[in-house]
């Protein structure tokens, strides 16, 4: 059986996948269309998983540091939302999709960096890569349709 550290890392390149085939299969010329989602925009969308897989590798560094705590994962979660669905607004296609394939690779990068693989650590790398995903298929579904 795998270890923990790769066992996460396969789940989240596994709902990667699927969430990278769905992205690619928007066309680009709807991605700032207001009516594609529910909520967002897809570029609003995608800089908002951006958004949090930044912050998921800040919070794997300082786990691998020894200076997390849990005050540090507590915060507005709307306000950041509203914050990452402004920046998309001022940035084109290109660099919020070049930005989230940065920040997974960030996330994937601290993770695989940590000396421990904790609870707490599995936590915050499933819920910001592969459970995160997995949040946003059906929007990319209809998007892509």
């Amino acid at each position: 059986m795998n270890d923990l550290r790769t066992e996460h890392l396969e789940r989240e390149a596994d709902v990667w996948g699927d969430f990278e085939r769905l992205v690619l299969a928007v066309p680009r010329d709807r991605w700032e269309l207001p009516d594609v989602m529910p909520e967002w925009t897809v570029k609003e969308m995608l800089w908002h998983v951006a958004g949090w897989l930044q912050l998921c590798a800040s919070d794997l560094e300082r786990m691998r540091a020894g200076t997390f705590s849990e005050s540090d994962a507590l915060d507005d979660t709307d306000e950041r939302n509203a914050t990452f669905a402004d920046q998309a607004r001022a940035m084109d296609a290109d660099a919020v999709w070049t930005g989230v394939l940065a920040a997974r690779d960030l996330a994937r990068a601290r993770w695989n960096e940590l000396p421990e693989i904790t609870d707490r650590a599995i936590e915050e790398f499933a819920s910001e890569t592969y459970q995160h995903y997995k949040e946003h298929v059906d929007d990319l579904e209809r998007a892509a349709s």
